[in-house]
C-alpha cells in the first residue's frame, strides 16, 4: 500500500485564539441590546423614572441604528418607567396628605364653629 496522496492535516485552532487569544469585539448593536436589557432590568428596583427612559432609548437605537432586536429592554424600560413613575406619585400623595389633610383632621379646620 501506498501512502495518501494529502499533506499533514492542520491541527485544530480554538475560533478564540484567531484574534490573539482576545475574543472579537462584540457587535456595537448587540452592546447597546444589552445594554438596553440591564439598564430595564435595573429600572424595575431602582430608580424607574431616570432608567427606564434610557434603556428605551438605547434600545431604539439598537433597533433602527444596528437592526438588532432589543424588545427586552424596551419592555422593561418601559414597565420600570410606569413602576417608577407610580411610586412617585405615591411619594408625592403621601406627603400631600401628611401636610395638608392630617393637620387638619388633628387640629380643627380653623374655623370657629358656631
Amino acid at each position: 500500500m501506498s501512502q495518501p496522496q494529502y499533506g499533514p492535516q492542520p491541527s485544530y485552532q480554538d475560533p478564540a485564539t484567531e484574534f490573539n487569544g482576545h475574543y472579537p469585539p462584540p457587535h456595537p448593536g448587540v452592546a447597546l441590546s444589552q445594554t438596553s436589557m440591564i439598564l430595564g432590568i435595573l429600572s424595575l428596583f431602582v430608580v424607574g423614572v431616570i432608567l427606564g427612559p434610557i434603556a428605551i432609548i438605547k434600545g431604539n437605537e439598537a433597533e433602527r441604528a444596528y437592526g438588532v432586536q432589543a424588545t427586552v429592554g424596551k419592555v422593561t424600560g418601559m414597565v420600570g418607567l410606569i413602576l417608577g413613575a407610580l411610586q412617585l406619585l405615591a411619594v408625592v400623595g403621601y406627603f400631600l396628605l401628611v401636610l395638608f389633610i392630617l393637620p387638619f383632621s388633628i387640629y380643627g379646620s380653623g374655623m370657629p364653629e358656631q
